[in-house]
């Protein structure tokens, strides 16, 4: 072997010889230095910016109503109301009677930040009947004299936030500062510590990597490397190369070795750079950074493979990179056409929520669509169009009853939750052909729908959570009701908030509309990120809020009538305050007395449903992030989806000999591959995992064995995608993609959360696997082509 390691050693030497190389190392070591005074520093959050407003519309009515109603004046909403600017609130109180007046969020926001230096608002009296947050009430009984100046701003933040429930997202206690030479960036990003290292990890150095390994470094390689090749080619460097006992394939890879030798120089400063300013500068020691370097040599060789075949041939280096790059382009290109038919053919069909009626399964799609599955064509059949443009959101389908679901089509709330025009409770009905017909009005913004018991719906809007009853969504729609209308008070109580001077302000704070009433506490609001799990009884319900759980019993319930003062609102029975920052999304479900929840970087966590009392944890691997649960009807097992497409379950333990529980478990994944969603119907017992677009795979949960597959026919655009556009991107290896690798390895995640609103968080899973593959297949073909060819030539 040691001819070969010479031709190597050689070609390492030619590499240092280079000037190219010396220039990139200049280039690199300049990057280097730029990037090394960037710094950062941790702070509490205080300023107000635009995106801190999860319902701007809703702020803005709240502070007219203190402006203009005698009985919110002297309310924490007045008083923040009337220690506004002049000029805002002029434009405030022409909104309270009425005007069509539009704020910029901005303008709120710097007005907002000048009260946080001005506290002259504020009244403790006033501020007690808010619903103030674990950290304010220890601000609150911190001495005035032990307060930093950032800490005084942070706790008048949060007294305003306590004054205007449902306006505000939810922000991390401390927010991290970029520096750079000692100066502060003039925006802070508004995430904790940890929340920072992932934005690095994920997002940061995967985009420096792929640009700078991706795309220069791999020209610059090729332009030093595609003459290698060529020369060894010379009659008298062939001839003294060959008077060795030396094998001509082992010869031309050991060649090809030591042309790789440039960009794995170059790639081994670069990412130790990058590793050590991380690390000393952010505080970011990620060892999984230096995986770079195989990642990014192994993407060069992809190339370099191509220019050795051209050099062979040809003998000529301005032809190996004529050829390399053309063969780049055609990388790109397909790379490019096959991006346009995930975006624009595939995600448009993906399921998204399912729900069955009638023996039918209907399901949202990420296109703003609804389809239901016709059996006897096996195909879907488009209720709501689904397309990649569509601006439309359809709120997910509850089911009724055995023939009816509910749903509502958003005009143009894909990145607006209030949209456009009226917003009315769609019903449909098997008997009607499932024809949508329209029903109830429902509460501005609602965003999402529950089943709550076999009598009542839910709707969650972008602060409020209201109920109306079956009854009353049949009569709206024309339908006849067998019995009496158990929620006939409801009507009467939005007509008298209808014939209010103060209604059309309620409607832009998500009010209750005809046939609905809130069921929340007074002063309580629900704001992202949040979830809520429904009990299928409809007799309680858990929240998700800010960092709290709270469960919420029905006042006709057994618990609920306990509580006094509650009439027509639901009763807080049992609250727990979670660890860690409030900022954090999970996901809930409730089966039996049991609930799950899983928060991103936490394990899962099981409570008791009925006093939030915490159970037990379950250990899950850091890239398990969880995507949806669902319970399984026997009171103790659970669905759970995570972000690596498999669905697993959480299951108890088997007990020991006295029968005592050993707690939770984890299973290994079940079923099929990337799996977008999962939905359980309790009438017939069975499991719905919606995989790879829109298939289906229906389970007993009984024997957890599959009983139907649902593999409809594909659209003429899906099966040009199947049988022409996929094949390609088989064949020609898909370079782009090795970026998701890296950044997949450089982040340790599998996906990653991407949200057009907040109540439509998107997962987009990495492709770690596949690149890998189809580059290693066409590296070892060029190879082989290669070694045959200058195996039997006579040169």
């Amino acid at each position: 072997m040691r001819p070969y390691f010479a031709v190597i050693g050689d070609s390492f030497h030619a590499a240092l010889s280079s000037r190219v190389l010396w220039v990139a190392f200049v280039a690199i070591w300049l990057l280097l230095a730029f990037l090394s005074p960037i710094g950062c520093r941790e702070d509490y959050t205080t300023d107000f910016r635009g995106q801190d407003f999860h319902n701007g519309t809703r702020m803005k009515a709240m502070l007219a109503q203190g402006l203009v109603d005698p009985d919110s004046q002297s309310a924490p909403i007045g008083r923040i109301a009337a220690a506004m600017p002049e000029d805002l609130r002029r434009q405030l109180k022409r909104v309270g009677e009425g005007d069509e007046v539009r704020i910029r969020l901005s303008v709120l926001a710097d007005a907002l930040n000048e009260l946080l230096v001005d506290q002259s608002w504020y009244d403790a009296a006033a501020w007690k009947s808010t619903l103030r947050l674990r950290e304010l009430r220890d601000l609150d009984e911190t001495l005035e004299g032990d307060l930093t100046d950032s800490l005084d701003r942070r706790r008048a933040r949060l007294r305003i936030e306590a004054a205007m429930p449902g306006v505000f997202e939810s922000r991390s206690s401390r927010s991290m500062y970029l520096t750079y030479a000692g100066m502060d960036f003039p925006a802070n990003l508004a995430v904790d510590k940890t929340q920072f290292q992932t934005l690095i990890n994920q997002w940061v150095l995967p985009t420096i990597i792929n640009w700078l390994l991706g795309f220069v470094l791999i020209f610059l390689g090729i332009l030093v490397t595609a003459s290698i090749i060529p020369d060894m080619l010379q009659p008298g460097s062939l001839h003294l190369l060959l008077s060795k006992p030396v094998s001509r394939s082992l010869l031309l890879i050991s060649k090809f070795i030591g042309g790789c030798a440039f960009v794995l120089l170059c790639v081994t400063q670069l990412v130790l750079g990058l590793y050590l300013v991380a690390g000393l500068r952010l505080d970011i020691w990620n060892a999984r950074l230096l995986w770079c370097i195989p990642v990014s040599v192994f993407l060069f060789s992809v190339f370099y493979s191509v220019s050795t075949l051209a050099g062979l041939r040809w003998r000529s280096p301005i032809l190996a990179i004529g050829v390399t790059t053309i063969f780049g382009a055609i990388c790109l290109v397909t790379g490019v056409i096959g991006g346009l038919f995930d975006g624009l053919v595939t995600r448009p069909d993906r399921l998204q929520h399912m729900v069955t009626a009638g023996g039918n399964l209907f399901a949202s799609t990420r296109g703003g669509g609804l389809v239901r599955h016709d059996a006897d064509e096996n195909r879907w059949v488009e209720l709501f169009e689904s397309d990649a443009m569509n601006q439309d959101r359809v709120v997910p389908p509850v089911r009724l009853d055995d023939d009816t679901i509910v749903t509502a089509r958003v005009r143009g709330g894909r990145f607006n939750p209030f949209g456009s025009g009226a917003l009315d409770l769609l019903v449909l009905h098997q008997a009607d052909e499932w024809v949508p017909e329209p029903s109830v009005r429902l509460p501005t913004a609602t965003s999402w729908l529950y089943a709550s018991g076999p009598d009542s719906v839910l709707a969650m809007n972008t602060g409020d959570l209201l109920m109306t009853s079956r009854n009353q969504i049949m009569k709206a729609a024309g339908k006849r009701v067998s019995n009496e209308d158990t929620g006939s008070d409801l009507p009467q109580l939005a007509a008298e908030k209808a014939d209010s001077w103060l209604s059309k302000l309620s409607n832009m704070m998500g009010g209750q509309t005809e046939g609905f009433a809130p069921v929340l506490p007074e002063g309580m609001a629900i704001t992202p990120p949040r979830a809520i799990a429904v009990d299928p009884q409809g007799e309680f319900l858990v929240v998700m809020v800010r960092g709290r759980l709270v469960r919420l019993d029905r006042p006709d319930s057994p618990v609920g009538n306990q509580a006094e003062g509650q009439t027509g609102r639901w009763s807080e029975t049992a609250q727990h305050v979670l660890d860690g920052e409030a900022s954090r999304r999970g996901v809930i479900a409730i089966e039996g007395d049991v609930l799950l929840l899983a928060r991103a970087e936490d394990p899962i966590l099981l409570f008791d449903a009925e006093s939030l009392r915490p159970m037990t944890t379950v250990e899950v691997p850091e890239s398990m992030i969880g995507v949806g649960a669902v319970g399984l009807g026997d009171g103790k097992r659970f669905a759970y989806l995570t972000g690596d497409g498999y669905c697993r379950l959480i299951r108890p333990v088997d007990g020991n000999a006295d029968g005592e529980s050993k707690g939770y478990e984890i299973s290994q994944p079940m079923g099929p591959s990337e799996v977008e969603s999962v939905a359980f119907d309790r009438r017939d017992s069975l499991l719905y995992l919606a995989h790879h677009t829109d298939q289906v795979d229906i389970y007993s949960v009984d024997d957890l064995k599959v009983q139907t597959r649902i593999r409809p026919l594909l659209s003429r655009w899906r099966w040009a995608n199947r049988m022409v556009v996929t094949p390609l991107r088989t064949v020609i290896p898909q370079t782009g993609e090795l970026g998701e690798t890296i950044a997949a390895m450089v982040s340790g995640q599998s996906a990653i959360s991407v949200s057009e609103n907040s109540e439509d968080e998107e997962l987009v899973r990495y492709k770690i696997a596949r690149p890998v593959i189809s580059c290693s297949v066409f590296i070892v073909v060029m190879l082989t082509i290669s070694c045959y060819y200058f195996s039997t030539r006579d040169f």
